[in-house]
């Protein structure tokens, strides 16, 4: 990388000193080579010594600009640039935030005496402020990324380990309860049982049915409870671990749960992650009481300063009877715990917005009269204490991004010496300022809402180059300028577009402005010859070069940001279930065999004491036989179920 970047900073300020005859200056030009030079060799020790690396980076960057004399060259910006990306992946913050501060204050002294105007220092400073925070911040969540990396393949290391223990601690509880439980009681079924058929004492004979019946019931509850489900009951391991573990609990109990979990995921404080993991499980115990069978969506979002959670079900079978199984604080108690934390919680029948206060049977069965379709609780639950919010490096990135978009074109198109809308009105100058400012705010919610933030930049773009931009081409120079928004947005889809949902319509809707834009463009020069192919043509060749330049973007962002998301995504779906599928295999596997030759004979040997005791004194005493039969067989049949499991 060092070689790359010394051969592309030498080629390409060779290229620009030769526009500036600056390399006939041999001796000039031979300092600024030297720069390059040992910045460049510099950066091999860039991981190991960060520090030193970027002092010595900087340091020859800005004497590589003064050298040469003019702040458009590649001499300085890039090698610095690189160490401070290294120093942001591979330092703790502190560190980080003195050297991007070191690299923007030497940076703005080195441009500043070369500036031609104040409007071109201010163009450049403002360049150069946004191209370093721009690069730390990358760093920072690049080493964020790398830690999160790391420590969910050492908890999916741990969870195999965790999955192959809990295996064999499911296998042994299993073996000692089946043992206490069934084996003494049927073993004591068949030693009594047997020993009293040979007696001719009726009494005694209906005393040992009676005793028998007894006993197999109780075998046959303790064998059902044994082998019973149960959900987590506490949100242990964060909410990625525990509400797939919820829902795919209730969905092997037959209840159609979908579970999408959205956004970065912050470290919650506990009592935000036990009051959304009670939040969730309240509602879906709701769901399964008022509409059983209906399919429930469970999305969770985490957005800065808050997670947003929304449980939502359809509408039970119209011939389903709403039960009267509520106390009336379920819903209560779920805003009480939002609440709580300074946050809000609305729950309503579908397409309803008010907030509910009456209980949930009454309300569902209004939304049946009505025509509505199932309910919905909505619950937002603030993420940093005391109603502050931290400002983290994806804040800062998405805020360098959206000035960098709105606050650049609104600086080229009034910049000295040739300003592209420097002969605008007052009222027209500040009317493109508001216009390009309010261009970079959709932005913002790029990574929330990819698809919404590229639509509401293209139809700004579209609504502009209709408008104004028919009237001014300088205009629409500027909004080809702005592309590099719609390369953001088209990005953004690529990367954080929900799971499931296409990505690749991305570069053709960014692509519709710069069709538009070149189409208006031609249209309006009176220079081009106006004919009636020239609009088809030039919305298919603007078209063709916007899908060409912005397809690389959504590849971009589907293969790294996209790829990295699922990966993580993933491995926390595999955590939560690792642990969870080795008990309920095995339990699945004991439930089999309980239920296919134990519980079997054992509820037979119920059925035939009870018909013993309602017979003659012969039945008794067949049924005696039979009864001991079936407890042998019960008991042969638990043993070698036992021995299945020791031999694992």
């Amino acid at each position: 990388m060092p070689a790359l970047l010394a051969t592309v900073q030498i080629g390409g300020s060779w290229a620009l000193a030769a526009a500036d005859d600056l390399h006939r200056s041999q001796g000039r030009w031979m300092a600024a080579l030297a720069c390059v030079v040992i910045a460049c060799v510099a950066l091999i020790w860039r991981r190991t010594a960060p520090v030193p690396v970027l002092v010595a980076t900087i340091a020859c960057s800005g004497a590589g600009v003064l050298v040469m004399g003019t702040p458009d060259t590649l001499v300085g910006g890039l090698s610095d640039a690189v160490a401070l990306y290294s120093l942001a992946v591979h330092r703790e913050r502190r560190q980080v935030m003195v050297g991007g501060a070191v690299a923007i204050a030497v940076s703005l002294a080195t441009v500043a005496p070369l500036t031609k105007s104040l409007a071109d220092g201010l163009l450049n400073c403002t360049l150069n402020v946004l191209y370093y925070v721009v690069i730390t911040a990358l760093g920072q969540l690049r080493q964020q990324y790398k830690q999160r990396r790391r420590a969910l393949a050492e908890q999916l290391a741990e969870a195999e380990r965790a999955r192959r223990a809990a295996a064999g601690s499911e296998r042994e509880r299993l073996a000692r309860d089946l043992h206490d439980v069934a084996g003494h009681h049927l073993s004591a079924v068949v030693v009594h049982s047997g020993a009293v058929s040979r007696t001719t004492d009726p009494d005694l004979k209906r005393q040992a049915l009676a005793a028998a019946a007894d006993t197999g019931r109780d075998v046959l509850r303790a064998l059902t409870r044994l082998v019973d489900v149960m959900g987590p009951q506490d949100p242990d391991g964060g909410l990625d671990s525990s509400l797939p573990q919820l829902c795919q609990g209730l969905a092997r109990l037959g209840v159609p749960v979908s579970l999408t979990i959205e956004g970065r995921t912050p470290r919650l404080r506990p009592e935000v992650g036990m009051a959304a993991y009670r939040i969730v499980q309240e509602s879906l115990t709701n769901a399964m009481r008022y509409a059983p069978g209906a399919p429930v969506a469970v999305e969770v979002r985490h957005v800065p300063g808050a997670i947003e959670l929304l449980v939502a079900n359809e509408a039970p079978a119209e011939d389903a009877a709403v039960p009267a199984l509520g106390t009336g604080r379920g819903i209560a108690g779920m805003r009480e715990r939002a609440e709580a934390l300074g946050g809000t919680l609305t729950a309503a029948a579908a397409e309803r917005t008010k907030e509910v206060s009456r209980s949930r049977d009454t309300m569902l069965t209004e939304a049946r009269d009505t025509g509505l379709a199932g309910w919905t609780v909505q619950a937002v639950l603030p993420t940093i204490s005391g109603g502050g919010r931290r400002l983290g490096w994806s804040e800062v990135l998405d805020a360098t991004v959206v000035a960098s978009c709105a606050i650049l074109p609104a600086l080229v198109a009034f910049t000295p010496p040739e300003p592209i809308l420097g002969h605008a009105s007052t009222m027209g100058a500040a009317a493109i300022v508001v216009f390009l400012l309010l261009r970079g705010v959709p932005l913002w919610w790029r990574r929330r809402a990819p698809y919404l933030a590229l639509g509401g930049l293209a139809a700004m773009d579209i609504a502009a180059a209709l408008t104004a931009g028919t009237q001014a081409q300088s205009l629409l120079a500027l909004l080809l300028i702005g592309a590099p928004a719609e390369m953001v947005a088209v990005y953004a889809v690529g990367g954080h577009a929900r799971h499931g949902r296409r990505t690749w319509p991305a570069p053709f809707i960014g692509a519709v402005p710069w069709a538009v834009t070149f189409t208006v463009l031609l249209v309006t020069d009176p220079e081009t010859e106006q004919t009636s192919g020239v609009i088809p043509f030039t919305l298919g060749a603007g078209g063709l070069f916007g899908v060409l330049v912005l397809l690389p973007f959504w590849a971009w962002g589907k293969t790294v940001t996209g790829r990295g998301q699922r990966w993580e995504a993933t491995a926390r779906e595999t955590m939560a279930a690792r642990t969870g599928e080795a008990v309920q295999a095995e339990r699945h596997r004991v439930a089999l065999g309980l239920r296919a030759t134990v519980l079997d004979h054992t509820a037979r040997l119920v059925r035939a004491a009870e018909a013993g005791m309602a017979g003659t004194e012969a039945d008794a005493r067949a049924a005696l036989d039979s009864v001991t039969e079936l407890a042998r067989t019960a008991l042969l049949d638990m043993r070698a179920l036992l021995d299945a499991l020791e031999e694992e």
